[in-house]
């Protein structure tokens, strides 16, 4: 965790660890890995129910 996000509480770490893991997936499905797709969007929609006021950019995943 980043050192500057300390204190800032459970939420707030969940969410930090769920979007470093997303980007790791966009990465992987950029690189054409297997099952990164299914990463992408189970990350999309954990992201999504943590924070369900956020509307998905491009559409409905």
């Amino acid at each position: 965790m980043d050192k500057d996000a300390e204190g800032l509480g459970a939420d707030f770490e969940l969410w930090q660890q769920l979007t470093d893991d997303y980007e790791a997936a966009l990465g992987a499905l950029a690189r054409g890995e297997p099952g990164a797709r299914e990463r992408v969007l189970r990350l999309s929609l954990a992201l999504r129910q943590l924070h369900p006021d956020l509307s998905p950019v491009g559409g409905d995943v």
